[in-house]
């Protein structure tokens, strides 16, 4: 009888957890039980309900869609923004986004960024982030392995610096790989 053969070796597939979703779900107001809810569970790979980890590949679709779906008016660049700032200030609304984020304010915009890391990481399974220090207002933020929109996630830093205390902060963005993107942030 020949050997068995060695079982394949797979990473794991890169997964978001369910608290960003309902973070924008109750961000951007939706019902769920309307036909926007039922599409949301589709796109995600859901039947019934949402899963509770989503293949990050579904998870951009998820975004786009809500993009067109509640901004589509605007460039698609500018509804991924939007859609950003909705899923932060929707994640306050959740019991793990009140607990995660109840000192947020007193934080302040420097440690805030420098900690972006960590609070983007919690909700995935892959990518690598880090912060930079520019100079006193000035950081960059490097994101590498991370297939999701810039746009997004520069929405999201936009409302975390808002938060804060930032009146105005400046946060722009570039794709420097596939996967990989850079943010400047100032204020």
């Amino acid at each position: 009888m020949p050997p068995a053969a060695a079982p394949l070796l797979q990473s794991d597939p890169r997964r978001m957890r369910y608290a960003p979703l309902e973070g924008l779900l109750r961000g951007l107001g939706i019902d769920e039980r309307s036909a926007e809810m039922r599409e949301i569970v589709r796109l995600s790979g859901g039947t019934d309900y949402v899963p509770s980890e989503i293949a990050v590949e579904r998870f951009a679709e998820v975004l786009h869609f809500l993009a067109r779906q509640h901004f589509g008016t605007l460039p698609a660049s500018e509804g991924l923004f939007h859609v950003g700032e909705c899923l932060f200030e929707g994640y306050r609304k959740t019991l793990l986004g009140q607990i995660q984020l109840a000192a947020l304010h007193l934080l302040g915009p420097e440690r805030l960024v420098r900690k972006i890391p960590e609070f983007v990481g919690r909700s995935s399974n892959f990518g690598e982030r880090t912060t930079e220090r520019l100079s006193a207002n000035e950081y960059r933020v490097h994101f590498r392995g991370v297939p999701l929109p810039g746009d997004y996630y520069n929405g999201i830093l936009h409302a975390a610096l808002r938060i804060t205390g930032v009146h105005s902060p400046q946060t722009s963005w570039k794709q420097t790989g596939l996967e990989d993107m850079t943010f400047e942030v100032r204020w």
